[in-house]
C-alpha cells in the first residue's frame, strides 16, 4: 500500500501524524494508550504542517517498508531528487509506550518529532519459544519481543502455533477488546468487535481512543466552567448578603434626622433608640460633618446597594442558568456564547507576572515576556524556590513558591502542577504529554549569548505533563 507513494506534505495534530500522499494517508498514532499506524482513503483537515520534517521528506517516494526484529519500531525508506543528487532517508516510528516517536534518519544525524526518544536492544522472537515456556508468564513477558501480560495470558500450545503462522502471513481477524487504553487481541474471547485487516482495526480504534479523549477532555472542561461558575455565584450571594447592611444604612440615616436635636457636630458617636428592634444602637459620626450631612451619607450608601442589588440579581441568575445548562449537558463548543463572562471587565493594577493559588497553599507565578521572565527569575524569585521551564519550545519562566516547613520535601503534586502550568503558557500547550525541566532558583543563571530571557540551568530534573490548568488553582 505504501511502495512508491510519492509524499507530498507531513502534519500533525496533537500526536497524530499524517503524511499526505495523493488522496490518501499514513496516519501514525504516537499516543502511549494507542500506538499504531494506518492506511486511510482521505487526507483530513485541521493538522499543522510539521516544518523541518515537511521541508525534508516532501516530494520524497517511499521504497522500503521494514520492521525491526520484531520490535515495535518500522523504518520507512524513502528517496528524493534534490539538487541534481538522489537523497535516502528513513522515516522510524518508534511504538515504545514509553515514548513513542517519529524520527528522520540521515547518513550521520537524525531528528526526533517529541523531545523523549528510547532504543532497546531487540529481544529474542517468540519463532525462538519453547513450548514448555508459555508456563512462566512473567518469563514470556520479560524474555520475549512483543508479548505483553494480555498476550501472555492467552497463549498456549494451540494459540502459540496460530500465533507463529499469522506472524509468517496467515490471515486472521483482529479484535479490538478496549478503547480506554486501545487494547487489540487475536484471541480474546470477550471482545468489541473484529475486523478483517489490521488496518481497519486500527484505523477504526484509534479514531474511537481520539473521539473518547475528546469527551473526557470536554468533560473535564465543563466541571471547570461549573466550578468558575459557582464560585461568581458565591461572591455574587455575599455582595446579597450586604442588603442587611442597606437596610441598617437606611434606619441610621432615619434614626440621625429624627433625633437631630441630640446631635451636635464633632460628636464622634452616639447611642439612639431603635424602635424597629426596641434597643439602642450604637452610631458612628464623621465629627467634622453637622447631623445632616452625616444622615446624607448613610443615605447615599443606602442608595447605592439599593441600585445595586437589581444589577446582581440579574447577573447571579444568568450565572445560575448557565451552571444548570452545563450540568445538563448543554454543548460547550457549539453555545460558546452562552457561556461567556457575565461581568464587565474590571480595570486591574497592572502586575508583571501571573499569579495562582494551589490547593496545597503554595504559589505560582509566570512570566508573561521575556522582560517579565527575568525579572520574575532574576529579581522576585528566592534561592529556594522553583523555577520551571518546558523543554524543546518556547514558554514562559514559571516559579513555585512552595508552602513547607523547614526541612520539608516538596510535594510531589506542587511540582507535577506548576510544570503543567508551565506547559500550559508555552507553544506546547497543545501537546499531550511534554516535558518541563525544574530546579531550584539558586541553580540558575543568565545566557551571556542567548536572547533576553535564556537561562542556563547548572542542575536539572525533568517531569513529563499534561499542559493544562489545574481545577483546583485559584488565580
Amino acid at each position: 500500500m505504501l511502495i512508491n507513494k510519492f509524499i507530498h506534505r507531513i502534519a500533525a495534530k496533537e500526536r497524530l501524524v499524517q503524511i499526505e500522499f495523493d488522496d490518501e494517508s499514513l496516519f501514525i498514532s504516537l499516543y502511549p494508550q494507542a500506538l499504531g499506524f494506518y492506511f486511510f482513503s482521505k487526507t483530513l483537515s485541521g493538522f499543522e504542517k510539521l516544518a523541518y520534517f515537511d521541508a525534508h521528506l516532501s516530494g520524497g517516494r517511499i521504497i522500503a517498508v521494514e520492521q525491526l526484529d520484531y520490535k515495535p519500531v518500522v523504518d520507512l525508506t524513502s528517496e528524493k531528487i534534490a539538487y541534481g543528487q538522489k537523497q535516502t532517508f528513513k522515516i522510524r516510528l518508534s511504538f515504545y509506550k514509553e515514548a513513542p516517536n517519529l524520527t528522520i534518519k540521515f547518513n550521520e544525524s537524525q531528528r526526533h518529532l517529541f523531545f523523549r526518544y528510547i532504543e532497546k536492544k531487540p529481544k529474542p522472537s517468540i519463532f525462538n519459544l519453547n513450548p514448555e515456556q508459555l508456563k512462566d508468564k512473567e518469563s514470556l513477558i520479560k524474555n520475549f519481543e512483543g508479548v505483553d501480560k494480555y498476550l501472555a495470558q492467552e497463549l498456549n500450545k494451540d494459540n502459540f502455533e496460530k500465533l507463529k503462522a499469522i506472524l509468517k502471513g496467515e490471515f486472521c481477524k483482529p479484535k479490538l477488546v478496549s478503547i480506554l487504553p486501545m487494547r487489540v487481541s487475536i484471541f480474546a474471547e470477550k471482545y468489541m468487535r473484529e475486523y478483517n485487516s489490521w488496518n481497519d482495526l486500527l484505523a477504526d480504534g484509534i479514531k474511537n481512543y481520539l473521539e473518547q479523549q475528546e469527551k473526557i477532555y470536554l468533560r473535564r472542561k465543563r466541571q471547570d466552567l461549573i466550578k468558575r461558575l459557582e464560585r461568581k455565584i458565591e461572591k455574587l450571594e455575599k455582595r446579597q448578603g450586604n442588603a442587611k447592611s442597606m437596610q441598617f444604612y437606611k434606619i441610621t440615616g432615619e434614626l440621625i434626622l429624627t433625633n437631630m436635636s441630640k446631635i451636635k457636630r464633632g460628636m464622634e458617636n452616639i447611642k439612639l433608640f431603635n424602635p424597629y428592634t426596641q434597643e439602642e444602637m450604637e452610631i458612628e459620626l464623621d465629627p467634622a460633618k453637622n447631623p445632616r450631612e452625616n444622615a446624607e451619607d448613610y443615605f447615599k450608601k443606602y442608595k447605592k446597594l439599593k441600585r445595586g442589588m437589581p444589577k446582581i440579581e440579574e447577573q447571579k441568575r444568568k450565572l445560575e442558568r448557565q451552571v444548570e445548562l452545563l450540568k445538563n449537558g448543554a454543548d460547550i463548543q457549539k453555545d460558546a456564547s452562552i457561556f461567556s463572562a457575565v461581568f464587565p471587565r474590571e480595570e486591574k493594577e497592572f502586575v508583571p507576572f501571573r499569579k495562582f493559588i494551589l490547593s496545597t497553599g503554595s504559589m505560582v507565578y509566570v512570566g508573561k515576556n521575556a522582560k517579565s521572565n527575568m525579572e520574575l527569575t532574576f529579581k522576585f524569585a528566592l534561592p529556594n524556590d522553583y523555577f520551571f521551564h518546558i523543554r524543546g519550545y518556547e514558554g514562559a519562566h514559571t516559579i513555585l513558591r512552595p508552602a513547607m516547613q523547614k526541612e520539608q520535601n516538596i510535594k510531589k503534586e506542587d511540582i507535577e502542577k506548576a510544570a503543567a502550568i508551565a506547559a500550559y503558557f508555552s507553544k506546547a500547550k497543545k501537546q499531550k504529554n511534554v516535558p518541563v525541566s525544574y530546579t531550584q532558583r539558586k541553580y540558575l543563571k543568565k545566557s551571556k549569548k542567548g536572547k533576553l530571557g535564556t537561562v542556563i540551568l547548572m542542575r536539572e530534573s525533568v517531569v513529563f505533563v499534561d499542559p493544562y490548568l489545574p481545577s483546583d488553582t485559584q488565580d
